[in-house]
């Protein structure tokens, strides 16, 4: 457990827990490997586990009506994946997919519901930074939409 809560203590994730908090955070974190090509969790699947990368890299796709996989981010070393299932317990909304080996920390979406009873200080700190995390790709998802509108729009009126 000593080496989770020194691996924990170097991400920005848990940068605001006490050492007394991270050591329970790091008492429910796990380590996983993936190897390259494996599912990692699969559009409507109901696992509620949050991941953060530790190293390789990892490929958010959906499928499109036709079944082809469209690749909607490539994630890398710190960075964290799986929070919109973590937070609302809704099946997932896409398929996460190593794209090399991956090593991962996880949390159980189970334990950390304990979490937020024993210790609801150190939960709330981590479901901030988990929130900071949703609104930075929800930010940068806004911003592509609205280049996307904007080149459609400028091809529509020269055309």
């Amino acid at each position: 457990m000593a080496d989770i809560t020194r691996i924990l203590r170097e991400q920005r994730l848990f940068a605001d827990l006490t050492d007394s908090e991270l050591a329970v955070v790091a008492g429910i974190t796990g380590k996983r490997h993936f190897p390259l090509g494996d599912a990692i969790f699969e559009t409507s699947q109901e696992e509620r586990s949050i991941f953060l990368i530790r190293s390789g890299e990892v490929k958010v796709c959906m499928a499109a009506p036709d079944g082809e996989l469209f690749t909607l981010r490539i994630l890398k070393e710190g960075d964290l994946f799986g929070a919109m299932s973590f937070i609302d317990a809704t099946p997932r909304s896409a398929t996460a997919i190593a794209i090399s080996d991956v090593e991962v920390l996880a949390i159980d979406g189970a334990d950390f519901d304990k979490l937020i009873d024993t210790h609801p200080g150190a939960a709330a700190k981590v479901m901030r930074q988990i929130i900071e995390s949703i609104h930075s790709i929800v930010h940068q998802m806004n911003s592509r939409y609205i280049e996307m509108i904007t080149y459609m729009w400028g091809r529509k009126r020269f055309t």
